[in-house]
């Protein structure tokens, strides 16, 4: 076989005015059920990204220039269901972009051109987690990783994934996508590139790959046992993740949203292209255990098993 086939927070209530981070992101929240106005400035670049193995590779990004994402993302927005939002991006690419986030209606519907600025605005939908991405270029923006994550929480600041629904102890957003450096060097040279061929050899969890993600706290998941942890799956890459839990089982509450009626205990959860998945693992046991991909070479770092990949740690 070809080389190539193979938000932490805690979970704390929200009183009064406070200030709360979810995987890396943080911001000011009334605490209150009242809508806030909240904007928020990306800038669409190309830069350098160093992977696990030393190598540079050229990548794309939303950077924030506010704040910063998860992990080694740059960056991710946090927000309450029925905020006012504006998303002023800015477009540094070589090409027309449209920021998007699928479910959610914009203000606007018209490109960016380069050189170029838009601003997008909505009103923050049902609680829950999404993905933005440009949909004017699209599987070749997320592959080139030009997506971020957003989590939406309840109105009122609770812990539920939505309104009425499973209550946590604390969360994590884990945003997961990969690269296939043939791809990133023929965009950067300016030709074009046939996603039939798209074959990733390099695995990202919020922007980073192992051994990074044990050592980070956004992708190290810290939990104590007792504990109902929400983990927010974001699939912001071109392929689909099948996460594979040791030592846990967790119940899928949702997936884009839309509620699971048939829960049952899971040790793997299929993650979709595109697709935000939402569970909870009770923490029944102590313990330090892996949270990985099942896609074999997934686990891997240009091919070398074991070195790199999407894996990560659970310790309770």
């Amino acid at each position: 076989m070809r080389r190539r086939d193979f938000l932490k927070a805690g979970g704390a209530g929200l009183v009064g005015s406070t200030v709360f981070s979810i995987s890396g992101l943080t911001m000011l929240s009334p605490g209150n059920a009242n809508a806030a106005t909240v904007s928020f400035n990306l800038t669409a670049e190309g830069t350098y990204k160093t992977l696990v193995d030393g190598v540079s590779v050229y990548v794309w990004q939303f950077i924030d220039t506010n704040s910063t994402g998860p992990g080694a993302l740059t960056s991710g927005l946090v927000v309450k269901e029925g905020d006012a939002v504006s998303v002023t991006v800015n477009n540094n690419l070589d090409r027309n972009i449209r920021f998007s986030i699928p479910g959610v209606s914009m203000s606007s519907t018209r490109t960016i051109s380069p050189g170029s600025s838009r601003t997008y605005s909505f009103t923050a939908p049902a609680a829950g987690s999404y993905l933005y991405t440009d949909n004017v270029n699209g599987e070749l923006s997320r592959a080139m990783g030009l997506a971020g994550p957003m989590v939406v929480m309840t109105t009122n600041g609770s812990n539920n994934l939505y309104s009425g629904g499973p209550v946590f102890d604390r969360q994590y957003t884990l945003f997961m996508s990969e690269l296939d450096d043939r791809l990133n060097a023929a965009v950067q040279a300016g030709g074009s590139y046939n996603m039939a061929n798209y074959e990733p050899n390099y695995y990202f969890a919020n922007g980073l790959s192992y051994p990074d993600t044990k050592s980070n706290s956004d992708t190290l998941i810290a939990m104590s046992v007792g504990e109902d942890v929400a983990i927010r799956f974001i699939n912001g890459g071109a392929i689909t993740y099948p996460m594979h839990f040791h030592g846990y089982h967790v119940n899928v509450a949702s997936r884009n949203r839309i509620i699971e009626k048939n829960v049952i205990e899971k040790d793997t959860v299929q993650v979709e292209r595109g697709e935000c998945v939402d569970v909870i693992l009770p923490v029944a046991q102590a313990g330090t255990y892996p949270l990985h991909t099942h896609y074999v070479p997934g686990v891997s770092a240009n091919g070398v098993y074991a070195k790199g990949g999407l894996v990560l740690m659970s310790a309770a």
